[in-house]
């Protein structure tokens, strides 16, 4: 337990009582999985320390009006898995073009006040994620109190934040300009968190960090499990649909499996979504049931047969990225196929089954691993699980984190 600790966690994540307007109010998808790892931050955290850490948070949404309804983002008190009405969302005018130059003002008092506060304590700033709005702040900070220990969740890289194939001239130059005032505001940075090992270098990191590949969640012990009709095994892929994480190459597999009782189902949104819809046509085999709430995804999750992440491991970025789906995914207890990436630790090949190499890699996994027994995919499955509840949750975790920063 941690007790000269001040800190504050910088984030974007959905205040729990505010999820459902979020969700409505979203068009497209949205960002659960960085919305889950902040909870699951916030949580070791609050485990770890004292007392119930102090959020200050912006949401990550889309921009109006393509991505989400709602204009002007609004200003309110919400609570952190506790009675305590500290954390403060800090509204913002959610109109592209003005988005994050808001947000920056907006959060600007909040953190002004907080790290000029009296404390007897070590003051910390954590910030999720690698955007030059955060990493400006985290500037901004370090130059109000010197004293402020600054630390940067880094789970992606920011030129892979986005992968589909709607970027464009203008989004490219943004980014290179995006890029430059991250650099810059490196310097005000003490230490980072990083889910995979290659960061550092890509980074050019000289300052403490720690790896932390993902945190699992103990959340399928409160979903109920759902039986399969007699004979029915399913296969489940969840999260984006963008070519690039392998979804369309995982219809293409399956529909090369010839069983009558094998089922695909396919949650979630992205530029691929028509060529899914043409498959379900196709193939009656394959069910697409579009965007979920989550509590409905994780249901799925933990009554399917197998679980799949496709993306392949031949770009770059692969270095870089630990999918957050594999350690949701291992906490379920149902078996996961997917591919080793780089960005992977080994050790995780002991839990999972590894696609093969090759052009028919994905389905002849599938269709090696639907063939094996119940009781050989729930002991596959129960090993996975218990490996992440154990030795990847949030207590563990972030005490990695936290021993970094005690040392600085």
């Amino acid at each position: 337990m941690y007790t000269n600790l001040d800190i504050v966690f910088l984030g974007g994540l959905f205040p729990k009582e505010k999820e459902d307007e979020i969700l409505g109010n979203s068009i497209g998808g949205i960002q659960n999985a960085a919305n889950n790892l902040q909870w699951e931050l916030v949580m070791g955290l609050n485990s770890n320390l004292e007392k119930p850490v102090k959020i200050i948070n912006s949401l990550y949404i889309g921009s109006f009006p393509k991505r989400y309804k709602k204009i002007v983002i609004d200003t309110y008190n919400f609570s952190n898995y506790t009675d305590n009405r500290d954390n403060i969302n800090v509204g913002f005018l959610n109109i592209t073009g003005i988005k994050n130059i808001s947000r920056y003002i907006t959060l600007k008092p909040y953190l002004k006040d907080w790290a000029l506060s009296t404390s007897n304590k070590k003051k910390i700033i954590i910030a999720y994620a690698m955007t030059s709005t955060f990493t400006h702040l985290l500037e901004y900070v370090k130059k109000v109190n010197s004293d402020v220990i600054t630390c940067l969740v880094v789970p992606d890289l920011p030129q892979y934040m986005n992968l589909s194939g709607n970027r464009n001239y203008i989004y490219n130059n943004l980014k290179k300009v995006e890029l430059k005032l991250i650099n810059r505001n490196m310097e005000y940075i003490d230490c980072y968190v990083l889910l995979t090992n290659y960061m550092r270098q890509a980074l050019n990191i000289n300052v403490p960090s720690v790896v932390v590949e993902g945190i699992s969640t103990n959340i399928f012990d409160k979903v109920d499990y759902i039986p399969q009709k007699e004979g029915i095994k399913t296969v489940l892929y969840s999260g984006g649909l963008n070519e690039k994480y392998g979804v369309v190459d995982l219809v293409k597999a399956f529909e090369k499996l010839p069983a009558n009782n094998y089922r695909l189902i396919i949650c979630g949104s992205g530029e691929a979504e028509e060529v899914i819809r043409r498959a379900c046509k196709r193939d009656k085999r394959i069910i697409f049931k579009g965007l979920l709430k989550r509590d409905e995804v994780l249901q799925l999750q933990k009554s399917s047969t197998i679980l799949v992440n496709p993306r392949p491991n031949n770009e770059e970025y692969t270095k870089y990225s630990f999918p957050s789906k594999i350690m949701e995914y291992m906490s379920s207890g149902t078996p996961v196929i997917a591919f080793m990436l780089d960005g992977m630790p080994k050790e995780y090949g002991d839990y999972i089954y590894p696609i093969i190499e090759g052009k028919d890699g994905l389905f002849l996994t599938l269709d090696k691993t639907l063939s094996k027994s119940e009781k050989e995919l729930y002991e596959k499955g129960s090993k996975a699980k218990e490996f992440v509840l154990s030795q990847k949750n949030n207590v563990k975790q972030v005490e990695k984190i936290l021993n970094m920063i005690n040392k600085l």
